[in-house]
Formats: C-alpha cells, structure tokens, sequence
C-alpha cells in the first residue's frame, strides 16, 4: 500500500470515530447531514457564487470596527446599512460555555475588563461594556445568537473560529436553521476535520498556502470556499481555482489597507486584478465604493 492510501484511509478512519462519537453521545435529533437533505436548505455557498460572478464581494473584517467597537452589534448594524456584503465575527467560549463575539484570549484590549473570556461566566461578562480605540462605550459583548439575530438575511456571516467546540456551534447554528446560511475560517484544520465529520456540507473557509492544499481540500470537501494567502496568491494558482470552480477569499489587511486609506494603489490592485470573489478589509464601505469605480461591485 502506498503511502498516499494508507494516509487516505487513516484520515477516512479518524473522520468515522469523530462522526460515531458525535452520534452516540450528542442529542439523537442531530444527525449528520446528507446531500439530499442539504438540496432543500439555504446554500452559503451557492449564494457567494451568484452574487461574485461580476463582483467582488467585500467582507467587514470584525464587523464594521471602525465605526463601531469590534465583534459588536452596532458593528454588524453598520455593516448592513453600509450594504456590505458580509460580516466576519470572531466566536470564542466563556466559562459557562456560552458562544460569544470576542477574538482575542483576554477582554483587556477590548474592554473595559481584565483577564481570559474563559475566567468568566457569560453573566460576568455583561458586567463589562466594549471599547473603541481607548474609549469605553455602552455595548455589551454579544453572544453568537444575538449577532445571528441581527444580522437576519441582510448579509453573509463569516464566523471565525476562536476557542471553541464545534458540535456545539453546529447545535446552535441548526436551532436557527442557520448551519448552511454561515461560513467560517478555520485556522485549525483538526477543526476543520471535526465539523465536517458533523456535517460533511458546512461552509468552512481553510487556510492555503501550497498548491498541494488547494487541490487536497477540491478534491476531498465540498466546500468551495478557500482563504488564499501571500503564498497561494499568484495568477497561476487563481486561474487553477476558476477553472476548479473555487471561491477565493484574500485579505487586504494591515499594510495593504493602510496604504489604500492613504491613496496608494498599487498592492489592492494586484488582488483586485486577479479577481478574487471575497475581499477582507478594515476599510469595506471605502473599499466598495473603489471597486464600484471599477465597475466590480453592484
């Protein structure tokens, strides 16, 4: 047996005891989805494939911070009054095992609090209200059901994985009918192994910096969503991913959005001209409007 078999089956193995525990010790109506069943439910990423056909699709990276205090939601309100196309959250844990908006480990940058999200109850939390920049403002931090609430079908969630149990963010997501309206990058691929031994057809976002990467994931998930990086980002691998019918996600962050608010092009243009269909940035509603002037967003 060659080495990519054995690696194959081992992979195949661990996905059928991840899939075996979750049926025996979860709830019995939580069951791992199948195709059919997934024909009559909301498709993310059909979704993103229609509408980034003749655009690309902005996404808020922690909502739309710059207004708002981060992972809050006047965050995600502002990003829908903006018409941005979707919303990144981070998702992390609290003691009590509540699913809240918070990327960092610790609240000490973006509260008026100290100490590890995972130190407090969710109704310690609520003692603290969330900053912007060094100023303290009147929002509490937000859990995962609320940010769903207001987010409603006004725009796309892309919820990023923290510190959490991904059965239980499939558990909440299915309570709303919502598992297959969200997406989420996840860093970890053992989590990335996870959720889809849950529900093979979740939306997940995973990391590629290698041509090996991007054809493994095309080949082995249905998941057409994939989170290019400086590595994978060239025209040979984009071309690679439109004809494989793949839908890439590539930041503008840190140094390539601060030159852009300062009117320096060139950087943002060589991702915009390798067409993308999602763009992350700090700066959506400024990045819309740019691409607008390029006759690539609606």
């Amino acid at each position: 047996m060659n080495r990519k078999k054995s690696k194959f089956i081992l992979k195949s193995a661990h996905l059928f005891f991840i899939a075996l525990l979750w049926l025996s010790c979860g709830d019995k109506t939580e069951e791992i989805v199948s195709a059919e069943e997934f024909n009559s439910t909301t498709n993310v990423i059909a979704k993103i494939q229609e509408e980034s056909t003749n655009q690309i699709l902005v996404c808020a990276h922690r909502g739309f911070h710059k207004n708002a205090p981060e992972n809050s939601l006047e965050a995600i309100q502002k990003a829908i009054e903006a018409d941005i196309d979707i919303v990144e959250i981070d998702i992390n844990t609290t003691q009590d095992g509540v699913l809240v908006l918070m990327h960092d480990d610790k609240i000490n940058r973006t509260t008026n609090g100290n100490g590890y999200v995972s130190e407090y109850t969710f109704l310690e939390l609520k003692e603290f209200f969330l900053k912007i920049n060094d100023s303290v403002t009147n929002h509490k931090i937000p859990t995962l059901n609320e940010a769903i609430e207001v987010a409603g079908n006004n725009v796309i969630l892309n919820l990023d994985i923290k510190r959490v149990e991904v059965a239980k963010l499939v558990q909440q997501l299915r309570s709303r009918n919502r598992e297959h309206e969200v997406f989420s990058f996840i860093w970890d691929k053992d989590k990335i192994d996870e959720i889809l031994a849950i529900d093979s057809l979740y939306a997940v976002l995973p990391l590629v910096s290698s041509k090996e990467e991007m054809m493994n994931y095309a080949q082995n998930i249905p998941s057409k969503l994939q989170h290019f990086d400086e590595q994978s980002f060239n025209l040979e691998n984009m071309n690679w991913a439109k004809s494989n019918d793949i839908l890439v996600f590539m930041n503008s962050l840190w140094e390539i959005d601060e030159d852009f608010i300062q009117n320096q092009f060139d950087e943002l243009d060589e991702i915009i001209e390798l067409r993308p269909a999602i763009i992350q940035t700090d700066h959506p509603k400024i990045l819309i409007e740019y691409l607008r002037s390029k006759n690539l967003h609606d």
